[in-house]
């Protein structure tokens, strides 16, 4: 009787923690590295949905990879009462199998509006990425400037920005190259001119045109190096930007493996692109980018060095030493973002961190482009070496994401899952053959031969 009581106890214990978590759906990740914990960018693309998003996974009833599919998107799923999960088996269902055109088992496809697109590889990242295709209809444009000596958004390089553009197009960017100085103008549908690293000075006839295009609304990032000659000086000090041909200096760098002109930067200004940003970034060689004073204009200065760096004047001397009467103490500025006031906007100046709420509520309407300069004293940064470095690819695709005014880009993005194997010294490997070989078994049968016979004696 006893017996029956506590087995009926038992099973009610059992049902009532099952009903618990089916109504509380709650995940604890215990990995090392977060791997079944959604990278914030993903939870705030997936939580912020405008619309119904269907996904349709094809897998066979029975296959392991329709398991590790459906634990990814349970976590998407808690998100999001918006995503609409469906599981097709294609040797089952061959008729939608045919309709939706697929050919190859674990195929997903997402829909939304009329938007359709379709997976090979279902990770966190990839499945992010066709979210933003299928809820954003129209695809922004960024085009990069040529003919200065930029660096090739096609370069496979240690210099080159392919990762770069790479990047921009999983954000669902369109990337296209500018030589402004054949074409004589910037299209319309630019979201975003990007100057990467010039060599040679801009033009001044080009220069009129960046400027024209900013005045009308457009956005330019500038990444200018030091001992560049740009030749824009004049356009930064009418958005309120100054920049010197110093290096920044940081001795705390070699404590992280780096070198002396080679900041770790890890202190941002509070603004929407640095906004819960946690990651440091690393600069190759920087030179101070300053805020002047101008009028209507606002500037702010985004990411500074740290107290023990400074701006070091002699960058031709071999060996480089702090010099308080022509050096500049840290921290140094080296990034700043400038906006400008749309003509008509009654919104207060100043760097604007989110809309109007007549503009929120008129969906209908476009947005107006409010006119944005943001310049940065390093293009290596972002180039195919260091892009992956920490919080530097998320910093350059955050700016890109608050210039063309893609908020629910800026954030931190899954990251790619390694292979971690442990790894075990000899030692180590012996006390585990020890304990689960001999010891831990040893035990067991000592404790059954002590119980036999005593047993034995009764």
């Amino acid at each position: 009787f006893n017996t029956a009581i506590l087995t009926a106890v038992f099973i009610g214990i059992v049902v009532f923690i099952n009903l618990i978590s089916y109504r509380h759906k709650h995940r604890m990740d215990m990995t090392a590295q977060g791997y079944y914990t959604l990278s914030p960018q993903t939870k705030k693309i997936a939580g912020a949905l405008p619309r119904e998003v269907k996904v349709t996974a094809f897998f066979q009833t029975e296959a392991p990879d329709k398991a590790k599919f459906k634990h990814l998107m349970d976590g998407y799923t808690t998100l999001s009462d918006k995503i609409k999960l469906n599981f097709v088996d294609p040797d089952k269902n061959p008729a939608i199998t045919k309709q939706y055109g697929i050919t190859t088992y674990g195929t997903i496809v997402l829909e939304s509006g009329k938007q359709e697109t379709k997976l090979a590889n279902p990770g966190e990242e990839n499945l992010t990425n066709a979210l933003l295709k299928v809820i954003n209809d129209n695809k922004k444009t960024i085009d990069f400037l040529e003919g200065h000596g930029e660096k090739s958004i096609d370069s496979l390089d240690k210099e080159g920005y392919s990762t770069v553009k790479k990047s921009l197009e999983k954000d669902n960017y369109q990337v296209r190259k500018l030589l402004l100085m054949q074409t004589g103008e910037i299209q319309k549908d630019v979201s975003l001119l990007v100057i990467n690293g010039p060599k040679k000075p801009v033009l001044d006839k080009e220069q009129r045109v960046i400027e024209k295009y900013l005045e009308d609304g457009g956005s330019v990032l500038l990444l200018i190096d030091p001992q560049s000659e740009f030749g824009m000086e004049g356009v930064l000090k009418k958005w309120g930007i100054e920049t010197k041909d110093n290096i920044v200096i940081d001795p705390m760098s070699k404590l992280f493996g780096g070198d002396y002109a080679a900041p770790v930067v890890n202190q941002y200004a509070s603004h929407d692109i640095t906004k819960d940003f946690a990651l440091a970034t690393f600069f190759p060689l920087v030179r101070p980018v300053k805020t002047v004073s101008t009028e209507g204009i606002e500037s702010l200065e985004l990411l500074k060095t740290g107290a023990g760096s400074w701006a070091e004047t002699d960058v031709s001397s071999a060996k480089v030493k702090y010099d308080e009467e022509v050096d500049t103490k840290g921290p140094i500025s080296i990034a700043v973002i400038s906006t400008r006031k749309i003509k008509g906007d009654n919104q207060p100046e100043g760097v604007s961190e989110s809309l109007s709420v007549m503009e929120k509520e008129n969906d209908k309407t476009e947005k107006p482009r409010q006119p944005n300069l943001v310049v940065i004293g390093d293009s290596d940064f972002a180039n195919n070496t260091y892009f992956g470095f920490s919080g530097n690819g998320d910093l350059f695709l955050n700016v890109a994401g608050w210039l063309t005014q893609n908020e629910q880009l800026i954030s931190i993005r899954p990251r790619e899952r390694k292979n971690n194997p442990i790894q075990l010294t000899r030692s180590e490997g012996s006390m585990i053959f020890l304990l689960g070989v001999i010891i831990f078994p040893a035990i067991v049968v000592l404790t059954g031969v002590r119980v036999w016979w005593k047993r034995r004696s009764l």
